[in-house]
């Protein structure tokens, strides 16, 4: 696009946010409140970030509020070490706050074997950093943990790959496993998707499983994305990118009618890249992921202590 173009479509563009505002100031003012004197609270185990991530799931004539606490022990996996757990708290005839444990159906093993080079270590999985839930009916869950690592090659090097559940509406019986960085014979951390961290975001359409992964390619990122229906993967067409190192791609993910009525699309973000951020947005294309748009930040941002830091 042309910078003429670009000038010329902001009088437009202008008026089409001003309306939007408008009505949002609307619909805001005369439909939307919250209770800040009777709030419904539910509380868990201490020291296991209880919270971190939350999620309202319904099923049948039962809503739920499903929790993520990503350092908790876990009562059905006693011998892993704080591998993080997923909370099911009901929303209505729980007048204790009461909440369970979701049981994933892992078993009680600190390692799995998951393929030829695969060995998976759950110690400090990070189990329920971010939950998200199909879009449709009586939809299933997807619950990840980042931290999960393949161990097969541990004298030589330990992978953060990276494991996420997809779990049934029912909340119960058998979960499907996706490890979708991990690959045969792959052993050097960094390279490729050897430090990947798949899952630290997600997203679940009805069909489509995206899950963020920062910190492939040495922490440049990238964005894996699994259709549930047809058990196919779409990778990012990296050649239409000038993504640097350590711009953490995948960070934040999300997805939606974009582009058209009928078309989903992936968006990211890369809070690193430039040092000011850019979010892209991608359409899938064969199977490939097809870059469409990008936008830059406006402030730098620095990561320290683990947090993104931004200012002028």
């Amino acid at each position: 696009m042309t910078h003429g173009r670009m000038s010329a479509a902001r009088p437009r563009g202008r008026a089409a946010l001003d309306a939007f505002c408008v009505c949002l100031a609307v619909t805001l003012a005369s439909s939307y409140n919250i209770d800040l004197e009777h709030p419904v609270l539910y509380r868990g185990p201490r020291e296991t970030f209880f919270g971190y991530s939350v999620l309202e799931h319904f099923h049948d004539n039962t809503r739920w509020i499903l929790v993520g606490a990503p350092r908790a022990n876990s009562s059905f996996s006693s011998s892993v070490r704080s591998p993080g757990a997923v909370f099911k708290c009901r929303i209505h005839s729980n007048p204790e706050r009461r909440c369970t444990e979701v049981d994933l159906g892992r078993g009680n093993k600190q390692r799995e074997s998951c393929g030829k080079t695969c060995q998976g270590d759950r110690d400090n999985e990070w189990m329920g950093v971010s939950l998200a839930r199909q879009d449709k009916p009586n939809g299933k869950v997807l619950a990840c943990a980042h931290r999960w690592k393949n161990v097969y090659y541990e004298s030589e090097q330990i992978l953060p790959h990276g494991y996420c559940s997809v779990i049934p509406p029912t909340l119960q019986g058998r979960t499907r496993a996706l490890i979708p960085c991990y690959e045969d014979h792959k052993k050097t951390y960094g390279e490729e998707h050897g430090s990947c961290q798949a899952g630290i975001a997600g997203v679940f359409t009805e069909e489509l499983v995206v899950m963020g992964a920062p910190g492939s390619y040495y922490w440049t990122g990238t964005v894996k994305v699994f259709n549930i229906t047809s058990n196919s993967q779409y990778s990012l067409n990296r050649d239409d990118l000038s993504i640097q190192r350590y711009s953490y791609l995948g960070y934040a993910v999300t997805a939606g009618h974009f582009s058209s009525p009928t078309t989903i699309d992936v968006a990211a973000g890369a809070p690193q890249d430039g040092g000011e951020g850019k979010v892209y947005i991608f359409r899938i294309e064969g199977t490939s992921l097809v870059k469409t748009f990008q936008a830059s930040g406006k402030m730098v941002c620095k990561k320290k202590k683990k947090k993104f830091i931004c200012g002028a």
